[in-house]
């Protein structure tokens, strides 16, 4: 047998290996599925971190429909003050004509005590009086509001302890009044649920809590009648958030718990995980930077497996430079990143190969370099993630000039050194 005939057997022996010398990095088990999904909200078979699935869809127009019923709510109650107030003007209006009359002596009524008076717009009040004005305790029905209200009374306003049942809106208030309007603590039933807690001027300031119909439970602190400050937020499917509120909105510093126990604890703004913040699932553990939901710019995500990921990223996805190492693989690649996929300059570690050069879509294509332990360096050019061009492979002090086309090797000189290249980068075309 010839040297060449030897050289193309043994060559064509070492072929199955040839694959997983010159193979990509390799990701764990669903590591390539977590890497092309997103980091955030978790799906419903327990897979973490894709924003954009289901479950994160459902949140999302949750948060939607909360922000809509919310501005409803306002909407509704500042109605429901402005026709109280212009109702409570024609009553103390109504008051003072009657104080007008009786101090002019035209009419023999005295309001004292226990009465029953019939306004001349059809309102009716039945309680105590004292000098011309309801004081104590009675029950007011007035006719623009159509609503009844029932309790203490102060020198003709509503104070103390009372409760008002407003029909048209929907509305029963049940606690304590000042000069007319909520205040202190009550409790405040409306269509799309039950609010118990404090009340400042007509608006729920304070602490509160609102169990609404549909499940969802807000506990914690209020402004102007949105959640603000400090507060928890309980979804029915079990999930929540504690933390930092804004308008409405979950904003400042928070934690979310998801109904299959993975956590996000970190910045919000505007309802979304904005900042820096640390998401944690079964699978992995991510820390870094995010942008309006999203992972973007630097942070490092450690798998089940303790593979990990350290650096830039872009919508979920790494994107820039970083490195990623597998120590039960014993792989590691340091350089660029294109959504996801090696792409630009980097260097592929092995426990046998290292490869630095361009990458394009996960695969060796450009100028490279690729090393192998025991054996040579093959220089030159890549095509798909494999050998494609010229190239020049050395060995010790001797270097051989090759060309190969999709993978293999058409040609070498000088033809003496054929046997000397390590066969394993210059498989034959047989």
């Amino acid at each position: 047998m010839s040297s060449a005939v030897h050289a193309r057997s043994t060559t064509s022996s070492v072929l199955v290996g040839r694959t997983s010398m010159l193979n990509l990095l390799s990701f764990p088990p669903n590591g390539e599925e977590i890497l092309l999904n997103s980091l955030a909200a978790q799906r419903t078979t327990g897979l973490a971190f894709d924003l954009r699935d289901s479950e994160d869809e459902g949140r999302i127009q949750q948060k939607k429909a909360r922000q809509q019923m919310l501005r409803v709510q306002l909407e509704r109650r500042h109605a429901l003050e402005l026709l109280d107030n212009q109702a409570s003007e024609i009553t103390q209006q109504l008051l003072a004509q009657i104080a007008v009359i009786a101090r002019e002596h035209q009419t023999t009524l005295r309001l004292e005590g226990y009465q029953t008076l019939v306004f001349d717009n059809g309102d009716t009040y039945e309680g105590n009086w004292k000098s011309g004005r309801m004081h104590g305790t009675g029950y007011l029905k007035r006719v623009k509001s159509n609503d009844l209200y029932e309790g203490e009374w102060f020198l003709g306003l509503r104070n103390g302890t009372g409760s008002c049942h407003s029909p048209d809106f929907g509305t029963f208030y049940s606690g304590k009044w000042q000069d007319g309007k909520w205040h202190g603590r009550g409790e405040l039933i409306e269509p799309e649920g039950i609010y118990t807690g404090e009340f400042v001027d007509g608006l729920l300031r304070g602490y509160g809590e609102y169990v609404y119909n549909d499940g969802h439970v807000y506990r914690g602190e209020w402004v102007n009648s949105v959640y603000n400050g400090t507060g928890t937020y309980l979804l029915p499917n079990g999930g929540k958030y504690e933390g930092q509120w804004v308008n409405g909105c979950e904003h400042g510093r928070g934690t979310m718990t998801y109904f299959n126990g993975d956590t996000y604890t970190g910045e919000w703004r505007n309802g979304n995980k904005h900042g820096v913040g640390t998401y944690t699932s079964a699978s992995l553990q991510y820390e870094g930077e995010w942008c309006f939901g999203a992972i973007e710019g630097r942070g490092q995500c450690r798998y089940a497996d303790g593979s990990t990921y350290e650096g830039e990223w872009h919508k979920s996805m790494y994107h820039g430079k970083g490195q990623f190492i597998s120590p039960t693989t014993r792989q590691s690649y340091a350089g660029e990143f294109f959504h996801g996929k090696r792409c630009g300059h980097g260097v592929y570690r092995s426990d046998e190969v290292v490869y630095t050069g361009e990458w394009l879509n996960d695969q060796k294509h450009g100028d490279g370099e690729l090393s192998v332990r025991g054996g040579g360096t093959l220089c030159g050019t890549w095509r798909e993630d494999l050998p494609h061009g010229k190239g020049v492979y050395t060995m010790g002090t001797e270097k051989v000039d090759v060309l190969y086309e999709s993978g293999y090797c058409v040609r070498s000189s000088p033809q003496g050194l054929c046997q000397r290249v390590d066969l394993r980068l210059l498989p034959s075309n047989d």
